[in-house]
Parts: C-alpha cells; sequence; structure tokens
C-alpha cells in the first residue's frame, strides 16, 4: 500500500500543481489585458508575467503540500517542485522573448516553494 500511496500522492501534487499553473496564467490574462498577445511573449505586459511567476511559486507551494499530506513522504514536494523547476526551465529558454528576471524567477520561486513544504512537512 505503501507504494500505491507514494505515486497516486505525488501524482495528485503534480496535477494540482499544473492546474495552480494554468490558473495562474489564465488569472494574468483576465486581470491584465493585453496579456494574450498572438504569440509574442515579449508583448506581454509585466504585469501578467509577475502573475505567472507567482504561479510557479504556488504550484509547487500547494502541489508539494498536497503531495506529502497524501504520501506522507516527503520527498513527494520536492518533486513536484523539481518538475515546476524543469518546465520553468524548458520554457524560459526555449519561448522567445522570456526576459532574464522570468528564467531566474523560473528557478527561485518553485525551489522556494519546495523549501516551505519541506519546512512545514514531517519527516518520513
Amino acid at each position: 500500500m505503501g507504494l500505491v500511496r507514494k505515486t497516486l500522492g505525488t501524482f495528485a501534487g503534480i496535477a494540482v500543481a499544473m492546474l495552480v499553473v494554468g490558473a495562474m496564467d489564465y488569472v494574468s490574462r483576465m486581470v491584465v489585458p493585453g496579456a494574450a498577445s498572438g504569440g509574442d511573449f515579449a508583448a506581454v505586459p509585466t504585469r501578467a508575467k509577475m502573475i505567472m511567476a507567482l504561479g510557479w511559486f504556488l504550484a509547487p507551494l500547494l502541489g508539494g503540500l498536497l503531495a506529502v499530506c497524501i504520501t506522507r513522504w516527503a520527498a513527494s514536494g520536492w518533486i513536484v517542485a523539481g518538475l515546476i523547476l524543469v518546465a520553468c526551465l524548458y520554457n524560459g529558454f526555449t519561448i522567445p522573448g522570456v526576459p532574464l528576471w522570468m528564467q531566474i524567477a523560473g528557478v527561485i520561486a518553485p525551489l522556494l516553494g519546495g523549501l516551505i513544504v519541506r519546512a512545514v512537512s514531517k519527516p518520513a
């Protein structure tokens, strides 16, 4: 039962993290007029980019907390944070027009979320 709990709990955390990133992207487009720029990321307003970067922090935080609560295994939070980090790195270096501050935030935000999850979770 332990492996099943770890696997399903980690996948649940990953799913929540992905939903959070998607929701924050949606919010950035609703809150900031012009955030949907038709493929030119450089034209996206800075406020919208900041909302997206906030999502990169909230995703591993919320997804990681859920994963750790379900799995009772601290490493599951790091798995969630690691996947968000990899996605941020990939997007930051493959999407034209991503500013340097967003590339840096794409590293720091998921790691910070993972550190907070680690700090509040009990070691297993």
